[in-house]
């Protein structure tokens, strides 16, 4: 890579920040990382540390990460990656506004569809605001360690500077750029349905999913999801190159003909689980606002019933307010979510 020129921040620093931050300072990139103190305690204590399912592992020795708790920082940076829960996007904003340079390119790499909105609304002109489709799930697994166990490129609405992406391929981080971004967004919100359902399990991605009812009540809230964005006029894009319509397909399959499948159709190591897991367990507030409660809301719009989602909306809801996975299994899932 040749020398850096671009000052990167990464605003919210939790396990996808931290990755994407440390990907790119792993190559000798301009990064700061603004994040709570625990992160800066952590990572002046141990390093940081990136591992991955099909990937060597990456240490950053202390001395070469730069932690910040202040987005006063971000006064100095010309590209900044948002990193924050997608309820935390206003006032991330508000700090945008009242430190970053004018100019300054920030790109919301969250969840959900709406994020980019809101950053427009709340920053004006004076800001380039994109977009990014984050394919991966990222769990922390120790202090200042993060795991990556699933696969899949880095989709950006727009092109990088040149050193961020050289520095994205030099790290073995595929890239993409523009096509339908709108379509392949709705994609991934559809998939990312998943993880409440993670969440109601309380196991892994890949435990759930071999489960049949599991699979089903997962295609269930796909279809819902997918009725609404016909009703919206949403050219339904992809996500890890595959459609929602097809991976309804392979979910039905019949476990005899799925478990053959899931290592070709999903990359994604045994221990992998949804942020919203972590979420429930360390105390945090939930995004299912922006995931199950956002097909909700837009199928009210579009005057379309999302019975299922609702139906796990709730029970979501319910989980974060006791603190605690209901563990249920996937027929218990199925169950929840059937009309009686």
């Amino acid at each position: 890579m040749n020398s850096p020129t671009t000052k990167i921040a990464v605003f919210g620093a939790g396990s996808i920040g931290c990755y994407l931050g440390g990907l790119l300072q792993s190559q000798g990139a301009n990064v700061v990382f603004i994040g709570r103190e625990r992160l800066k305690n952590a990572v002046k204590k141990n390093g940081l540390t990136l591992t991955h399912f099909q990937k060597k592992s990456i240490y950053l020795n202390a001395k070469k990460v730069s932690v910040e708790t202040s987005p006063s920082v971000l006064k100095n940076c010309d590209l900044i990656l948002l990193c924050t829960k997608s309820q935390d996007t206003s006032v991330a904003a508000q700090d945008i506004l009242s430190h970053a340079q004018s100019g300054a390119h920030i790109i919301s790499c969250q969840n959900g569809i709406g994020n980019v909105a809101v950053l427009t609304e709340a920053l004006g002109t004076p800001f380039k605001i994109s977009g990014a489709i984050v394919p991966f799930n990222v769990t922390p697994t120790g202090p200042a360690t993060f795991h990556c166990g699933t696969g899949g490129a880095l989709h950006f609405e727009n092109a990088l500077p040149e050193d961020v992406r050289s520095a994205f391929q030099s790290a073995g981080q595929d890239t993409q750029y523009g096509g339908n971004f709108q379509g392949d967004q709705w994609a991934k919100l559809l998939i990312n349905l998943n993880n409440a359902l993670n969440t109601l399990s309380g196991g892994t991605l890949r435990e759930g999913l071999l489960q049949k009812d599991y699979r089903w009540a997962f295609a269930k809230l796909l279809q819902e999801g997918l009725n609404i964005a016909k009703a919206k006029d949403i050219e339904m894009g992809r996500y890890n190159g595959r459609s929602p319509a097809i991976v309804i397909k392979i979910l039905r399959l019949p476990n005899y003909l799925y478990r053959p499948l899931i290592d070709y159709f999903v990359r994604i190591d045994a221990k992998a689980r949804s942020s919203m897991l972590d979420d429930l367990e360390i105390g945090r507030e939930s995004e299912i606002e922006f995931l199950q409660g956002e097909i909700v809301r837009q199928g009210k719009i579009m005057g379309l019933e999302a019975y299922a989602n609702t139906k796990v909306l709730e029970a979501v809801n319910l989980a974060f307010a006791k603190g605690v996975s209901p563990k249920l299994s996937g027929t218990e899932i199925r169950n929840l979510i059937k009309k009686r």
